[in-house]
């Protein structure tokens, strides 16, 4: 895939070399970064201080706008809200917390770990990854009906210490 043309600015590192303000003064002139080659190809982007921090601040705003939470959460059965209360206590919105942590207090709370077999946490991953939730199932039956939690989470990769981390969004019981 090439390159597409852009009526964007560019600079080489020989440029850049000799006199970097010249580059940035370049950037702010035409209010855009300016594209530095070394030998033909594109190494970077030059912004000024103010063009960053306006990116990251468009940046943050839309990661906010994005991962708002869409779902509502379900009515939870009178039987069940002492056990809901206690989930949304534990697991509140907006937390970031380790998918072994998640499965800690699931099962204190009375729900099967997720953590057995071959996989654990990584299938717990790739479960929310796969549906965007991670289920789990309540080990004594309520009203013989069988009770599920539903963990709405996100995961938190981009933080790179943070591979099994995941936000929590919203948390369901479901019964059937």
């Amino acid at each position: 895939m090439g390159l597409k043309k852009l009526d964007v600015p560019t600079s080489s590192i020989t440029e850049v070399k000799k006199s970097p303000m010249d580059v940035f003064a370049q950037a702010r002139k035409a209010d855009t970064g300016v594209y530095v080659f070394n030998r033909e190809k594109i190494a970077g982007v030059m912004l000024t201080k103010e063009q960053y921090e306006a990116l990251i601040e468009e940046l943050t705003t839309l990661r906010d706008t994005l991962y708002q939470p869409v779902e509502r959460e379900l009515p939870v059965p009178e039987e069940l809200e002492e056990l809901a209360t206690a989930l949304r206590t534990t697991l509140a919105k907006g937390s970031v917390i380790s998918a072994r942590y998640l499965d800690e207090r699931m099962v204190a709370t009375g729900f099967i770990t997720k953590k057995t077999g071959f996989g654990g946490v990584t299938e717990m991953m790739k479960e929310l990854e796969d549906s965007g939730k991670i289920v789990y199932q309540l080990r004594r039956r309520e009203h013989n009906k069988v009770i599920y939690a539903e963990i709405f989470g996100e995961d938190q990769e981009f933080q790179r210490a943070a591979a099994d981390k995941l936000m929590i969004r919203k948390v369901n019981l479901i019964e059937r």
